[in-house]
């Protein structure tokens, strides 16, 4: 899978979870278990965000090794965030949201993992 289309698949998934993270913010609460709306909708916010970064750096003609890094760590920086906050129980409290997560810390985790193997060949051809 080149790093492009892994670049349009995460900003897709990103954008879609901020959309339902900041329009449907009382049921993504009920999921998780959780009455902090205000912080689930800032958190929304940043993966739209992030969603049109990875957007922007999919139309690029050469992907950057430094770019990729950063949605890298990204990605590796939710998952950790996300076993974090399971663990101290906040947030993500019910069950059925602490099994939703866990597959998208996982899913998170994987896409970080693609994208560190193009990084790898990236910076080994500098």
């Amino acid at each position: 899978m080149n790093i492009k289309l892994l670049f349009r698949i995460n900003g897709a998934s990103c954008v879609v979870f901020g959309l339902a993270m900041v329009l449907m913010t009382d049921a993504v609460n009920q999921i998780l278990g959780s009455s902090q709306s205000i912080l689930v909708q800032a958190i929304g916010v940043v993966l739209i965000f992030n969603g049109c970064l990875l957007g922007l750096a999919a139309m690029r003609k050469q992907a950057r090794t430094h770019e990729i890094m950063f949605f890298v760590l990204g990605d590796y920086g939710w998952t950790l965030l996300t076993i974090a906050l399971i663990s101290v129980e906040f947030l993500i409290v019910d069950p059925l949201g602490i099994r939703i997560s866990f597959v998208i810390a996982l899913y998170t985790a994987a896409m970080g993992a693609l994208q560190f193997k193009h990084y790898k060949v990236l910076k080994g051809r500098a």
